[in-house]
């Protein structure tokens, strides 16, 4: 990640761990990210969960896409296509295949999960936060929650991340072809 972020001022936050349970306290960890980004001057926050492996061009892409959410996205670790869709009013999500997503830039109700998501500080300054609630991913709810609040969303289908243990990077054949 340090060479994509070559002549970029950052900082990295690494969250505590939580004792709660998987998606709950994946929402603490999340949040508490988000606590520290905001104590700082930042205007940017790249959240990478600990199973990602970006490309060494994710930022740059996804820092030009000038929205309030960029998303790359990832497979899903049984294998069973992409954690990439659209979503409707019922925070229902419409899967797409890969040939779809290569190469275009997604916008609408999207949601690429939050495996590689880069914000704009005015996200969270607005009081958006991940929440944990037993019947929806946060991930869904997140992204469904920040459309609906009126930000900006979209997808870099050139942003494909590798998904560990199952799909790194150096072995997925779409890298190799961008």
């Amino acid at each position: 990640m340090e060479a994509a972020l070559t002549g970029v001022s950052h900082d990295v936050f690494v969250s505590p761990p939580s004792r709660k349970g998987p998606w709950e306290g994946l929402v603490d960890c999340q949040n508490a990210i988000v606590k520290k980004f905001l104590s700082g001057s930042y205007d940017l926050l790249w959240l990478v969960e600990l199973d990602v492996q970006v490309p060494p061009y994710a930022f740059e892409k996804l820092r030009d896409l000038d929205v309030d959410v960029a998303c790359g996205y990832v497979r899903r670790h049984n294998g069973d296509g992409l954690i990439l869709g659209f979503l409707d009013e019922n925070m229902r999500v419409w899967y797409l295949p890969d040939n779809v997503v290569r190469g275009n830039v997604l916008s609408g109700w999207v949601m690429a999960g939050t495996s590689c998501l880069l914000f704009k500080r005015r996200v969270f300054e607005s009081g958006c936060r991940f929440k944990f609630k037993p019947n929806v991913t946060p991930d869904i709810l997140f992204m469904f929650d920040v459309q609906r609040a009126g930000f900006e969303a979209k997808v870099h289908g050139d942003v494909l991340c590798g998904h560990l243990p199952e799909f790194p990077l150096d072995q997925s054949p779409r890298l190799r072809e961008l």
